[in-house]
């Protein structure tokens, strides 16, 4: 059958909808529509009725959405959707697919859907070890196989709410590890006794020591120890709250890295914005910069389409 010439891409999350036309080939994006309607949302919205089953709830919610993008010269219409579209909670539960996968994604479970005349949507699934998961971000990670070596031993991070750290080895990702740094640090933030002694600030140069310092005692296994001291040296110190709030970043970001002091492989950091500063201070701290290999902020923001495209290019043979 081959790649159409256009494909829409969705992706459908915990918290957001994003639905994109895509030209298969150079991966512009044509049209696009957006909504707060998350997995989570929509399921809530779902067991408030009765009248429609999960899988068609979901159906009429996207199929709404669909018509909002510029689909008039689009013949067979093929819709890739990764993420929470294929949990418990989304439209149809996919199993997870286990590790070890291919660079391709040829591995993953995948399961075509009909919507209607000429429109199919083709669910993925998440990925698992014995003792984690992900639905997302393994599409991702495959979108950004072109950027890793194909042999030899590396580990790709994905920071965010829920960072992930993807061990891979002759072109198959192996094992990964979530660390929820970015929830701890919001939920610190906003519902701790820490918070009076916080105020998020845009980034400076001026906080770099400061960062650096809650860097190291994280690395050092010291979280635990130094949380506390945040509100003390305040209440001490008069530390500033902006300084305070960058404490506590490198503090976090420092413990999710403190494995990688013991590690001899190439870190590959797939991050943008200030995380992208942050994360690469941090690892600059206590590792090689030989070791160290940060993708183009345009990499990173296709690696999903890439992903999505591989995944269908498997899929439509």
């Amino acid at each position: 059958m081959g790649l159409p010439e256009k494909f829409i891409s969705c992706d459908w999350g915990t918290s957001n909808f994003r639905l994109r036309l895509v030209e298969t080939n150079s991966l512009k994006i044509l049209s696009e529509c957006r909504s707060d309607l998350g997995i989570k949302k929509c399921y809530e919205l779902y067991k408030k009725q009765k009248e429609l089953t999960q899988k068609a709830f979901f159906t009429n919610y996207l199929l709404a959405q669909l018509e909002k993008l510029d689909l008039k010269e689009v013949g067979k219409r093929y819709v890739v959707s990764s993420g929470m579209l294929s949990s418990s909670i989304g439209m149809q539960e996919l199993e997870y697919c286990k590790l070890p996968i291919a660079f391709s994604g040829e591995d993953l479970i995948s399961n075509w859907v009909p919507l209607g005349r000429d429109l199919d949507l083709l669910l993925i699934s998440g990925a698992r070890t014995n003792s984690d998961v992900m639905r997302g971000e393994e599409i991702q990670a495959i979108g950004l196989t072109d950027y890793l070596p194909k042999r030899g031993m590396g580990i790709l991070l994905l920071p965010g709410t829920h960072s992930k750290h993807i061990q891979f080895n002759d072109g198959q990702f192996m094992d990964f590890t979530t660390y929820m740094t970015g929830e701890l640090f919001e939920v610190i933030g906003k519902h701790s006794i820490l918070s009076a002694s916080l105020e998020e600030v845009p980034w400076s140069p001026l906080f770099k020591d400061t960062f650096l310092k809650g860097v190291k005692k994280g690395v050092d296994n010291q979280q635990m120890s130094s949380l506390f001291s945040i509100r003390a040296n305040s209440l001490i110190h008069k530390s500033s709250s902006s300084e305070n709030y960058y404490f506590l970043s490198g503090l976090l970001i420092g413990a999710e890295l403190s494995h990688l002091k013991d590690s001899r492989e190439t870190v590959y950091l797939a991050v943008t914005g200030i995380q992208n500063e942050l994360y690469q201070l941090a690892l600059k701290s206590f590792l090689a910069e030989a070791r160290i290999v940060c993708f183009d902020p345009q990499i990173i923001e296709t690696a999903l389409l890439v992903g999505q495209r591989k995944i269908l290019e498997a899929n439509v043979k």
